[in-house]
């Protein structure tokens, strides 16, 4: 059983050069997943120089590790936006989302990117009674908004649903084949291994310094799945992290579909092709990060549904009302922008938000910069969800303990009056790391499955000697 998405597998990367020297540009975009190549793209298409700077290699965080649909179908997005928000707000939202599908898959056929894109009938569904009637109540709300869904008591292959809804323009795609397209593309533009240790604002405009060198820029864009600053943008009290397991395996048939269940635990799946082989790959179960008691204990659960031949997890910002961060961080100011918050949605989004940004950035209307916005009002029900949030944070805080780690093989110590924790491996041979994520000085557990270090209350990542694969963190943790 390989421990790493099937994405990652077989997948030949070419790397770009590092920061080496100091750099001027017009826009520094920070981030090489969906959300920054999408930005790349869409700038590259303007008079403006554009950089793009990507701490590890482009498209291998959370985005390689998604379930990459395509989809505006989105489990019980529209029902919370509704319930959190208002109708008005959940169609405009459903409007970009198809927006969004259409854009990605037009991009994906104008450049002729062999990303295996393939058109699927996208479901949600259930076989819970008591959720009848949510999904007819979805039915009529896409039905309003002109879309055209049916409802459907069978998925192909599954013989256990309740009620299920159904649309046919959905799509899915190898996120990393379609990142390297762009990456390859825009090879000039794009740095990797190049890890952002500080930005300033100036007279006229930024300085962040990278590698060590400076790369002044006039609008800077944080692409960076959960941003590292916590002033001014205070996330923690805006979100909470959720945790998915999922798992792949090789298929005798290939089935047009993909679906997510709004019950739970979670059932998220979808079928890829590569031309030789096919694939189910299967989520089962979320939770919010804070909650997790045994990561484990998880994978054992992902493992009891099929007989995998990858295991991963993945990591995504829920917020407050169940609509993305995209656009300015300061409300009056179109040079510091910033694109989080996903809410498991991140393919779509991403994509939406190059759109956004570009259009903030060329001083042009978007018809959803409004909605999106980061500055957005705060609702009375955002303000009653917001407790919830932070108490998550709290909760993961005091819960990331040696006492939560679940693995005998883990041990704490001091050295050199630092704390530390020891994994020891099948070798015999101990990785070595301090014992706090550098974002907030959250404690670390460890995740024997994927052999990473995982900080529960924001999501960073690190690999199993200390180096940062996955932010908020903007440091290792790697001890010497």
């Amino acid at each position: 059983m390989k421990n790493y998405s099937i994405w990652l597998d077989n997948i030949k990367t070419s790397s770009c050069n590092c920061v080496s020297e100091d750099l001027e540009t017009d826009v520094l975009i920070v981030g090489g997943g969906i959300t920054g190549i999408s930005t790349l793209y869409e700038l590259k298409q303007s008079n403006l120089k554009t950089v793009l700077v990507e701490r590890n290699i482009c498209g291998h965080g959370v985005t390689c590790r998604s379930t990459a649909k395509i989809t505006f179908l989105q489990e019980k997005i529209y029902m919370n936006i509704r319930k959190y928000v208002g109708v008005k707000e959940a169609e405009l939202y459903l409007k970009s989302q198809i927006e969004a599908v259409n854009t990605l898959k037009n991009r994906i056929e104008k450049e002729k990117i062999d990303c295996d894109l393939k058109k699927v009938d996208s479901y949600i569904f259930t076989n819970d009674d008591s959720n009848l009637e949510k999904i007819e109540e979805e039915y009529k709300f896409l039905k309003q908004a002109k879309v055209n869904p049916q409802l459907v008591k069978n998925i192909p292959f599954m013989n256990d649903v309740k009620l299920a809804l159904k649309v046919s323009d959905s799509y899915l795609f190898h996120p990393l084949k379609y990142i390297n397209f762009l990456k390859n593309k825009f090879k000039d533009s794009i740095y990797e291994n190049s890890k952002i240790e500080s930005i300033d604002k100036t007279d006229k405009g930024y300085i962040a310094l990278v590698n060590g060198y400076k790369i002044k820029a006039k609008y800077v864009v944080f692409a960076t799945h959960y941003p590292y600053f916590l002033i001014p943008y205070l996330m923690p009290l805006k979100s909470h992290i959720e945790t998915s397991y999922i798992g792949a395996k090789e298929e005798k048939d290939f089935y047009s579909v993909s679906a997510i269940n709004i019950d739970k635990p979670c059932i998220s799946f979808r079928y890829h092709s590569d031309k030789t082989n096919n694939y189910l790959i299967y989520l089962f179960n979320s939770y919010v990060s804070a909650n997790i008691k045994s990561i484990k204990n998880n994978f054992l659960d992902l493992k009891k549904k099929k007989e995998f031949e990858y295991i991963w997890s993945n990591k995504d910002i829920i917020t407050n009302d169940y609509l993305p961060y995209i656009g300015r961080i300061h409300k009056d100011d179109n040079t510091l922008l910033l694109a989080t918050g996903y809410n498991t949605w991140g393919i779509s989004n991403g994509t939406l938000a190059g759109t956004i940004i570009t259009d903030i950035i060329m001083k042009r209307h978007n018809p959803y910069e409004e909605l999106l916005s980061p500055n957005r009002n705060i609702n009375l029900s955002k303000v009653m969800r917001m407790p919830i949030d932070i108490g998550a944070s709290i909760k993961a805080i005091l819960k990331s303990t040696k006492n939560n780690v679940n693995n005998n093989k883990v041990s704490y110590k001091k050295i050199n009056g630092k704390s530390v924790a020891i994994y020891t491996d099948e070798n015999g041979t101990e990785h070595i790391v301090y014992n706090r994520c550098p974002h907030m000085k959250c404690g670390i557990i460890f995740n024997e499955e994927e052999k990473t270090w995982d900080c529960l209350c924001h999501g960073s990542r690190f690999d199993i000697d200390g180096k940062c694969i996955e932010g908020p963190s903007n440091f290792d943790i790697s001890f010497k």
